[in-house]
């Protein structure tokens, strides 16, 4: 079977998306300070301070989210060949986990969940969840490991959802 290699750290915000939100993050912030300065500083009765909570929370959630879609890793990939299964993903500290194919014993294989189980000879499991990998990106990751599965003999369990303890 030929192998599969996804490079998870592509762009999903174009730079104009990026812009847009850090414009956005910036126009809630001064929206706030400019909140406070009328109430506060030119002392305008009918405008609480209170009301600058609003243009701060909004801006903080978007300075956020332009904050990760900027700054979040490097080299993150999923990669299935005939020896491994080894993926590097994660938001703040990604990991790099790697599977060899003659360790595991079993894949049980939810569908209505975006996570495969692996289950180890040695009685150990690891749970893969494709959660925040695009949504065709982990089905044909999900597909491709069932298929590898099946042509080296293991024993694949297709189940409705995985339980919460394990």
């Amino acid at each position: 079977m030929e192998n599969l290699y996804y490079s998870l750290s592509e762009e999903e915000f174009s730079k104009g998306r990026k812009i847009l939100l850090w414009s956005f993050a910036t126009l809630f912030f001064l929206a706030g300070l400019y909140v406070l300065f009328v109430s506060l500083i030119l002392g305008q009765k009918s405008i609480a301070p209170v009301l600058s909570v609003a243009p701060f929370g909004i801006s903080l959630v978007v300075f956020i989210i332009a904050g990760v879609a900027t700054f979040k890793g490097t080299n993150l990939f999923f990669s299935i060949d005939s020896d491994k299964i080894e993926y590097k993903f994660g938001v703040f500290k990604p990991k790099t986990h790697s599977f060899k194919w003659i360790d595991i014993k079993e894949l049980i294989m939810p569908r209505r969940q975006k996570k495969i189980k692996l289950i180890f000879k040695d009685k150990s499991s690891f749970v893969i969840d494709l959660t925040w990998i695009q949504r065709k990106k982990s089905s044909k990751i999900r597909n491709h490991m069932f298929h590898v599965a099946r042509e080296k003999d293991l024993n694949v369990i297709k189940v409705l959802t995985l339980s919460r303890k394990g």
